[in-house]
């Protein structure tokens, strides 16, 4: 039998796993750019573009400037102030979720996040990140929001909690999933019959952690087919739309499966209709054009969910 929980407790439950997960993936992506722009002999023409466009609020010009710039990127995206989704930032906002939580999740949990917490806001970290060590304090976090995930996936009971947390983190999951793969097939308007290498595709599978499955699970062919393929439709793949999707869609009526309101009812159907837009989309044949308005509908859609579980669940107006 399921328990009630606050919805001031559940909010908190699903705002940490989403900025939790949107810290993982931001830097996943770091990690990848900050690796690759030492691979001189490659032809890299977006620079850390994907990543600032997606993950900051600068504009379009502060873009272009620093695009190239190493040092810039891994101090703003880090561990900068003024940078509402800096890692420091982000990290922060998922403490103050958790500590709100406390009750409800596990000491183990709580003590990672505390940990991070600590360690995001020692003093010498921003000169750090301009020496050698650099590479060493990205790798760093990168195995910290792993454990995190371990220690999340390990310890905490499959109750309410989980069920917030996983259709938080599933939502920034998906979102994140979508927007990095605009980033690489709006340059190339969405062709999906041209011949771009494998080369051109390796930041995006590296930083939705899908580079290796990809090369097991796809021949060595025309790729720009196949990534849709595998990143947004692959039901194997756990960082791919449509498996975000269904985690989504369980969790989603485990939390309804109680509540007979009109409202929850109207929700789960709207889910429902995004869920079959993209599982019933036949991406063996589709078009450009199909490409990218099921990838912004998809978003937008996405987005407005997220709205409306919100209201529904947490009481907002």
């Amino acid at each position: 039998m399921k328990t009630n929980m606050l919805s001031r407790v559940a909010d908190g439950m699903f705002w940490l796993n989403r900025y939790m997960e949107r810290t993982d993936g931001m830097l996943l992506t770091l990690n990848t750019f900050y690796i690759l722009s030492f691979d001189k002999e490659m032809n890299d023409s977006q620079g850390y573009r994907p990543l600032l466009e997606y993950y900051t609020d600068l504009t379009k010009n502060q873009i272009i400037e620093s695009q190239y710039d190493s040092n810039f990127v891994l101090k703003y995206i880090i561990c900068d102030n003024h940078n509402v989704d800096s890692v420091k930032n982000l990290v922060r906002k998922a403490r103050e979720n958790a500590r709100g939580s406390q009750d409800k999740i596990t000491k183990e949990l709580w003590e990672h996040i505390n940990s991070l917490y600590h360690y995001m806001n020692s003093p010498e970290l921003p000169r750090k990140l301009e020496t050698y060590e650099a590479v060493g304090i990205i790798t760093k976090l990168k195995n910290d929001l792993l454990l995190y995930n371990g220690i999340l996936h390990v310890t905490m009971p499959r109750g309410l909690g989980w069920c917030f947390s996983s259709v938080g983190k599933n939502i920034e999951r998906c979102l994140q999933t979508i927007s990095m793969t605009q980033a690489y097939y709006k340059p190339i308007n969405y062709n999906l019959d041209g011949e771009e290498d494998l080369l051109y595709w390796r930041r995006l599978l590296l930083s939705l952690s899908g580079y290796e499955q990809y090369l097991k699970s796809y021949s060595n062919i025309s790729h720009n087919r196949k990534i849709v393929q595998h990143v947004v439709f692959n039901k194997d793949f756990s960082h791919s739309v449509m498996y975000t999707l269904e985690l989504i869609d369980k969790y989603l009526e485990y939390l309804c499966i109680d509540n007979i309101s009109p409202e929850s009812r109207t929700l789960q159907n709207q889910f429902g209709r995004l869920k079959s837009m993209v599982k019933y989309t036949d991406y063996h044949n589709l078009t450009n054009q199909q490409l990218e308005d099921v990838l912004n509908d998809t978003k937008t859609q996405l987005v407005q969910f997220s709205t409306d579980f919100s209201k529904l669940f947490f009481s907002y107006t």
